[in-house]
């Protein structure tokens, strides 16, 4: 079973080194599907909803958007506990007494608020320096496969002697 899970990501990989455009947009579209990732687990599935007017906005391809999608949900279980800890850094909104939260009902509406609001914006916030990582990543990746296949292309056409009638 690992082995077909890691040919399948081979699979991916190539599928998205071949696609056919410019790099900026392919790295742009997998940056989106990317943060849209990072988002959907604090929004309970329903940014998967933005992924479509963000790709029609931006003039992206759905395709290596959800290959990005895809591979954000290898990532985001390192995330989870980060997030929540930077989100509770911008918002820190300080209920209350911080025991009295605590000794409350977890599911409470206050303390569902609190938390989800904190893990909301600690997600989107790294959701967003990832997605630009990721940007720079497949931007690079892209122009060195590019760049490696044209040099394969030309060695193979000086290696192959013209025929001469």
């Amino acid at each position: 079973m690992f082995r077909r899970f890691i040919r399948g990501l081979k699979y991916k990989f190539i599928v998205l080194m071949r696609n056919k455009g410019a790099s900026t947009v392919i790295a742009r579209s997998f940056a989106i599907g990317m943060f849209v990732e990072f988002i959907t687990l604090p929004t309970m599935g329903l940014a998967f909803l933005l992924l479509f007017p963000l790709i029609r906005f931006t003039r992206s391809l759905f395709s290596v958007s959800l290959i990005g999608f895809a591979t954000g949900k290898l990532l985001i279980p390192l995330f989870l506990v980060f997030n929540y800890k930077v989100g509770e850094f911008f918002v820190h909104t300080g209920v209350g007494n911080e025991t009295a939260l605590q000794t409350a009902s977890f599911f409470s509406w206050e303390a569902f608020k609190e938390k989800g609001l904190a893990f909301l914006t600690g997600s989107g916030v790294n959701g967003i320096w990832v997605a630009l990582i990721f940007y720079a990543v497949v931007y690079w990746a892209i122009g060195a496969y590019r760049k490696r296949k044209e040099n394969r292309r030309q060695e193979r056409s000086l290696a192959i002697p013209e025929q001469t009638s």
